[in-house]
């Protein structure tokens, strides 16, 4: 739905905040009815708008009901604009208090003010006309109703003249919005501002809330009002709008592993929260992210809630992060604040401040949950929701830091919504086992991301931080000792098996050998048998040589005998 455009003429007041929740200041022509306690800042309200006003050149007339001229000047000299109220050019300051030996004899009327108020404002050439404390001239008068008629007749006056009109007042004994003795001026005005001021956590909290403002749009909430050197502040006032489009750049967080479970790190200008119990080095993942935007060139500006930044520096260092060469080149600005001494408002604007003079490329909050220290949990849950959207809207990647008070992810109990808010939320936590704590990092959401499941055991040493693999051993994930201890058992049931192996294959090989070696044994049995065979063979043949040979020579000699017998035989026939 689209902006209504407003139809009344407005002035601004130089007070951004102010500017902002009235849609661009205060009417142009007519009265606004500031109603507020002591101390709630309704003189310093007024005095800071005539002092823009006189730097914008524009005049002012300011007539007071209850300080002299010179306790005017003296308090708005404590603040920065202080010296411009007194240019008298622009600037005319009226001391309008009875006189202390004044008598108060019935009713008055407004004629002489509103003369006085002329002859001023044609001097000056004057756009304002203050009239702070009227409740101190109105209580003269013995008729309500009367007095309530002559501020709106005065206001009609400067209506028609084109003047801007402030009116201060007290609240009505009630304190309601009514002022005190004007019984129903805040029907017959149009505008109306509400200041307030109590003690929350032995702390003043003044706050600011528009009543009523006709004819435009305006914030109806009410807001904190911050006072320090430089004035009034509305801290929540300001609007923040998107400037451009969502960036697909990836930024590195300084941890090459990270980086991977991140599909390539953090989108740029996206808001990352790192929640963890303490010691579970969330500063430290934060100053490695700072550190890499350092290192690419851009600007970061790290604010601490929980050490001075030569501790961060120090111990940052020592576990090779080194942010002192960033810190002399100007790439890194680090802030220490302490939660505890000021409003979640005040350190909100701080950030702001420091936001608009450096411009950030990069901004570390560690821990935003210190902001939950400084007073109402709402306050610090909205400060923290504001913050995210200015540095959205800027394109400044963010990086907030958390302490939880619970081990399981689920059950954060510090910050919890703002985990919803930021585009990716990294668990630390600690697991105990074997007598010693490891620490674990597990990505939880990160939108835009098709980002790891998986938990890893985040290792810190001298060289910087990184992540291990993961070790799963049946469906538990082993860390530290207990990882160590395992990868020792298998190492040693791998050596075992190798000396296993080794001693099988010696023994093998003696049996081989052995086989060998009762092979040679055979062939040489075998060759040796074969020499006594081919032995027998040949004294056998050699015996059968000599048998022939005798049997030959038997026969031989036989053979003689026969051949005599038969001769014998022969003869003795013949006879």
């Amino acid at each position: 739905m689209g902006k209504r455009e407003d139809s009344l003429g407005k002035r601004l007041t130089g007070i951004d905040g102010l500017d902002a929740v009235t849609r661009g200041g205060l009417p142009a022509a007519g009265a606004v009815l500031v109603i507020g306690g002591s101390g709630t800042g309704k003189t310093a309200l007024a005095l800071q708008i005539l002092a823009h006003a006189a730097h914008r050149h524009e005049g002012g007339v300011y007539l007071t009901f209850e300080e002299s001229r010179e306790q005017i000047l003296r308090d708005a000299a404590s603040f920065s604009w202080g010296d411009a109220l007194t240019d008298t050019t622009h600037c005319e300051i009226v001391d309008a208090r009875r006189r202390p030996d004044a008598i108060a004899a019935g009713g008055f009327d407004l004629g002489g003010l509103t003369a006085v108020i002329s002859h001023c404002v044609e001097r000056v050439q004057a756009s304002w006309v203050v009239l702070d404390g009227i409740d101190q001239l109105l209580r003269l008068q013995h008729d309500p109703e009367r007095a309530t008629a002559q501020l709106v007749q005065l206001g009609e006056f400067c209506e028609q003249r084109g003047l801007t009109l402030l009116i201060t007042a007290k609240p009505g004994a009630n304190g309601t919005a009514t002022a005190q003795y004007l019984d129903g001026i805040d029907y017959m005005l149009s505008t109306t501002f509400l200041l307030s001021a109590d003690v929350i956590g032995q702390r003043l909290n003044r706050r600011f809330r528009i009543a009523k403002y006709r004819g435009t749009g305006h914030v109806t909430d009410e807001l904190s009002l911050l006072m320090d050197d430089n004035g009034l502040h509305l801290p929540y006032g300001e609007q923040i709008e998107p400037v451009g489009e969502a960036p697909n750049e990836r930024v590195g967080t300084g941890i090459p592993r990270l980086d991977r479970l991140l599909a390539g790190g953090f989108y740029r200008g996206s808001t990352t929260l790192i929640s963890g119990q303490p010691g579970t080095s969330k500063t430290t993942l934060a100053a490695s992210v700072a550190e890499a935007a350092a290192m690419r060139g851009e600007r970061v500006l790290f604010f601490s809630f929980d050490e001075f930044a030569r501790q961060i520096v120090r111990n940052v260092g020592s576990v090779g992060i080194d942010l002192q060469p960033h810190l002399d080149s100007g790439n890194l600005v680090l802030v220490a604040r302490s939660a505890w001494a000021g409003l979640v408002e005040e350190h909100y604007l701080e950030l702001t401040r420091r936001i608009e003079a450096f411009k950030p490329h990069c901004l570390v909050l560690d821990p935003a949950s210190a902001l939950l220290k400084s007073s109402h949990r709402d306050n610090a849950f909205l400060a923290i929701e504001r913050l995210i959207l200015q540095t959205r809207s800027r394109g400044i990647t963010t990086v907030l830091t958390s302490l939880s008070e619970t081990d399981d992810p689920v059950g954060e109990s510090t910050l919890s919504h703002t985990s919803t808010l930021a585009d990716t939320w990294i668990v630390l936590r600690y697991q105990a086992r074997g007598g010693e704590r490891n620490r674990l990092l597990s990505v939880v959401k990160s939108r835009g991301t098709a980002h790891s499941s998986q938990v890893r055991e985040l290792v810190v040493s001298s060289d910087g931080m990184d992540l291990a693999d993961v070790y799963a051993f049946g469906t538990d994930v082993l860390t530290g000792a207990a990882r160590a201890q395992k990868e020792k058992e298998e190492r040693d049931l791998v050596r075992r098996g190798d000396f296993e192996r080794e001693r099988r294959r010696r023994e093998l090989q003696h049996q081989v050998e052995d086989a060998r070696a009762r092979l040679g044994e055979s062939r040489a049995e075998v060759e040796r048998l074969i020499q006594m065979l081919e032995t027998e063979q040949a004294l056998a043949a050699s015996d059968d040589q000599a048998a022939e040979r005798h049997v030959s020579e038997v026969l031989l000699r036989r053979g003689s005998d026969s051949s005599s017998s038969d001769a014998s035989d022969q003869g003795g026939t013949e006879q």
